[in-house]
């Protein structure tokens, strides 16, 4: 096979010691490799995929199974169950942590019993198969549990306390949400929904099934979990932890952190599917400028390729990504699983095609396959390409999964520029992949966008963090009043990014002249936030916290909370209550201690309901009291413009904290140090804000920036700060 040849390689396959990026040095040209050696080694560390499972800590015998167990790290056990004289199953794509973790203390008791115990709780496994799992503290969180088989099937049953709620799996169905607690469901990949058998609890808890595989079901009756498995075999993590920060926190130490988006992902994107020609594809680039609407992708549907992964001359002539780039522009193309013509036929004599359903797709999970798609993107990156859009890749449970590890590796092995994917679904783990999700094609109406905010909370809660929806609905063309509202629905979510079906427009001017004053406003907020959700993308990365927060998260002792979907935190200080039905009104909670209303900074007190209507150019929003936000100016584009000045809007009613995070919001060199915190602090009661001292730097930081704090009797200053304390009173 003849392959195109590409520059540089950093591979970050988990365990391939031999593909780990060279050392990032601020400010210096990254060594690259040249062109001979990329492909050898690209093929090296692909093909290298298959790890092995380690030495088991302990093992019990259970009718008809072996089980085994360890600690994963200090706050997740593991256990494997397979019948006697079967293999394990093979290591999870899904995990990161496979290797037992040595810290944990063993202990075998005369009974035949193991315990493994780690600073956060203990494991038992009786002989015979039955369960026990403890807190730090000696409490039962699950006080008995059973593994069993029969007829081909693994049966767990987990007994806990009957008040425990679950969070995480997904949603219910396309369209359609479902409640945020999920106390029985069935494992599914498909358009518009995702549940993976993750749940966490409300005592302490959680559980995972690693296996690969659909058709894992779950039912929650009278404080019993009971979990049945298609397949002879269990692939378990049982996680401990105080709360839900801290259960998202053991998952996303398991599957593997999300890394930080480019920042260019945090502005407004625009998919289009119906373009004729270069001419309109290029108006449209010079609509948005010319019109001051801010805008930093646009994502193209099948009008940009041919022969599946060539740039189509008619819409992308040689030269277009160049002027997109000159513009502030991002590109993005969608990417199917599947394969046509020539490539098809070459694909099948090798193997490397799923027989069923379709018999079109590759299969992903072959090393040498993916080895060979990738190879005939790199010319795609080589021109500018900075994303893509996944689709259709649910045959299997892992195929977007391995189809997005394809990317993030290939992506990986061109140079230091951050992977990023959209994908239809998603599989546990995909978040390290540089991957986010959407909602598929849904429907153009009010009960959808009505929806979209609980399915975007659920799945967060399951451990995907950034996510968005087809802004507009995807299966016809929304009212004005449908556009506007979701509009402004999506600045308050992860993923701002509007789509239709064929040449159904969602061009903010589209609308009549009050929607394109409403969304241009909208838009014009979402950057004005970037500086604030930014900040929180790198709490993602070292905590697994997902930035779109539904409620229950910070008040988990306030019944209102527990399955409110309609309202929702970005962080942990701004509330987000858009207008999801017609008309322009709506009912808003706001939980105990004080508030302020965003647009007016009128001081409200919580634990109360709010009747709202708001006009078709504002959004609901609040803040709690004790919050420092920081908001950035207008820029048309996140690589147009410096984000100074700053404006640091202090909510006074209690002592605040805030550290500023900023990098260079391209490459992965924060992840060696390469980024910068500016911290804050509100003394409420001496009125004072101090900006400490800056630490950290990066390549292109601003070294002065100029700050506006203002409070909400609109009372200012402005200070210039230059990396050394300062203090501004009031």
């Amino acid at each position: 096979m003849n392959f195109p040849r590409a520059e540089g390689f950093i591979g970050i396959t988990p365990g391939l010691q031999q593909c780990k990026p060279p050392p990032f040095r601020a400010g210096k040209q990254q060594p690259t490799m040249n062109h001979t050696h990329f492909f050898a080694r690209l093929a090296l560390c692909l093909l290298a995929a298959g790890a092995v499972r380690a030495d088991p800590t302990e093992a019990v015998a259970a009718p008809g199974l072996n089980i085994t167990f360890s600690a994963a790290d200090p706050g997740v056990f593991h256990l494997v169950a397979a019948p006697p004289g079967n293999p394990a199953p093979p290591v999870s794509p899904f995990v990161v942590e496979t290797a037992a973790w040595p810290g944990a203390v063993i202990r075998r008791r005369a009974d035949g019993a193991a315990i493994v115990q780690t600073p956060a709780g203990t494991l038992q496994v009786q002989a015979g198969g039955r369960l026990r799992l403890q807190d730090r503290a000696g409490r039962a969180l699950l006080s008995s549990g059973t593994v069993t088989a029969a007829n081909g099937t693994i049966t767990l049953t987990l007994t806990h306390d009957a008040q425990e709620r679950f969070y995480g799996a997904g949603n219910e169905s396309e369209n359609h949400a479902g409640d945020l607690t999920h106390p029985s469901g069935t494992q599914i990949v498909n358009n518009g929904t995702t549940r993976i058998p993750f749940l966490w609890s409300t005592g302490g808890w959680s559980v995972f099934v690693a296996n690969n595989q659909t058709g894992a079901s779950w039912h929650d009756s009278n404080g019993t979990l009971t979990w049945t498995l298609p397949g002879p075999t269990l692939d378990l993590y049982l996680d401990v932890a105080p709360d839900g920060y801290g259960l998202l926190d053991a998952y996303s130490r398991l599957t593997g952190r999300a890394p930080i988006p480019p920042r260019w992902t945090f502005g407004f994107m625009i998919s289009r599917w119906g373009y004729s020609d270069a001419a309109d594809v290029q108006d449209k680039w010079r609509q948005f400028r010319d019109r001051r609407i801010p805008v930093d992708a646009f994502i193209y549907d099948y009008d940009w390729f041919n022969n599946d992964w060539d740039f189509n001359p008619k819409t992308f002539p040689p030269g277009s990504l160049d002027k997109m780039r000159a513009l502030g522009l991002h590109f993005a193309g969608i990417r199917k699983p599947r394969i046509t013509g020539a490539n098809l036929d070459f694909a099948r004599k090798q193997g490397w095609v799923l027989s069923s359903p379709l018999g079109t797709d590759l299969r992903f999970d072959l090393p040498q396959a993916r080895y060979w798609w990738w190879s005939h993107h790199v010319p795609l990156v080589q021109a500018g390409a900075d994303g893509w859009w996944n689709d259709e890749a649910e045959q299997t449970a892992d195929e977007f999964f391995q189809m997005a590890q394809t990317e993030w590796d290939g992506w990986r092995a061109m140079g230091p520029r951050r992977a990023w994917s959209l994908n239809r679904a998603f599989a546990p783990g995909m978040q390290r992949l540089g991957a986010a999700a959407w909602t598929g094609d849904i429907d153009s109406n009010w009960a959808t966008l009505a929806n979209q905010p609980g399915t975007l909370l659920n799945w967060g809660l399951a451990g995907m963090p950034y996510c968005g929806q087809d802004i507009g609905g995807f299966q016809s063309t929304p009212s004005p009043e449908l556009y506007a509202r979701w509009i402004e629905e999506g600045v308050f979510v992860p993923v701002m990014r509007a789509h239709g079906t064929y040449n159904s427009p969602r061009w903010p001017w589209s609308f009549g002249d009050d929607v394109l004053a409403a969304t241009k406003k909208a838009i014009e907020l979402r950057y004005r936030l970037i500086p604030y959700f930014y900040t929180f993308a790198a709490q993602t990365a070292a905590t697994g916290a997902p930035l779109m927060r539904p409620l229950l998260l910070e008040f988990p002792q306030d019944p209102k909370t527990f399955d409110l979907e309609d309202e929702w935190l970005m962080g942990d200080r701004l509330l987000a209550a858009p207008i999801l039905a017609q008309g322009g009104t709506r009912d808003v909670y706001l939980p105990a201690g004080r508030w302020y209303d965003f647009n007016t900074n009128a001081p409200l007190s919580g634990g109360q309901t709010l009747h709202v209507q708001a006009a078709l150019d504002t959004i609901p929003a609040y803040v709690r009291a004790g919050t420092i936000l920081p908001l950035g100016p207008v820029l048309q584009s996140t690589s147009l413009g410096a984000e100074d000045p700053l404006e640091v809007r202090v909510y006074p009613g209690a002592d605040a904290a805030f550290a500023l995070y900023e990098d260079d919001g391209d490459t992965y060199g924060y992840q060696r140090g390469a980024s910068s915190r500016i911290p804050m602090r509100w003394d409420d009661r001496t009125r004072t804000l101090t900006i400490g001292v800056r630490t950290g730097t990066f390549p292109g930081m601003l070294p002065t920036r100029h700050l506006n704090v203002v409070l909400p009797d609109g009372s200012r200053r402005s200070v210039v700060y230059a990396g050394r304390t300062v203090q501004v009173r009031f």
